[in-house]
């Protein structure tokens, strides 16, 4: 038996830069076992991704806006649109931190403002009860 029970969890930074030329970024991550090659080992357990976005970054030199305003489209519970501003920063706030938890795919658009602002944060996988999958062990070998 282990502590964290049966599911393995990676953890990646993330960031993402949007621009006057690249005011939007779309959140859509692929897994390798979403292609259509046959392999064997692959035991096509598709992880959970969630981004958690824990930080906004302006360029202090290059951005001049009075206002800078970041918003995101995304599905809700029961595949309800969400559309909603998640950061405003004025013209001397360089920094934000916040904890915003994206689960499913989203666009994240830069709507006032021209940029550079830079977000940081974790792209997370959990594999629920991977050990499940195309281990020969057995409860009883495990429990031994």
């Amino acid at each position: 038996s282990t502590l964290s029970g049966p599911n393995i969890e990676e953890e990646y930074l993330w960031s993402c830069k949007l621009t006057d030329s690249n005011k939007e970024y779309t959140w859509s991550p692929k897994d390798p076992s979403d292609d259509d090659s046959e392999d064997e080992s692959d035991p096509s357990c598709k992880p959970n991704h969630r981004l958690l976005v824990k930080l906004a970054n302006k360029d202090f030199e290059n951005c001049k806006d009075d206002l800078t305003v970041l918003s995101i489209e995304t599905k809700g519970y029961q595949d309800e649109k969400i559309s909603s501003v998640f950061l405003t920063m004025k013209k001397n706030d360089y920094m934000e931190k916040f904890d915003l938890l994206i689960p499913d795919t989203a666009k994240i658009k830069l709507v006032k403002g021209s940029g550079p602002i830079t977000l940081l944060g974790s792209h997370c996988l959990d594999f629920y009860d991977y050990r499940n999958y195309g281990g020969e062990e057995t409860e009883e070998e495990e429990d031994a």
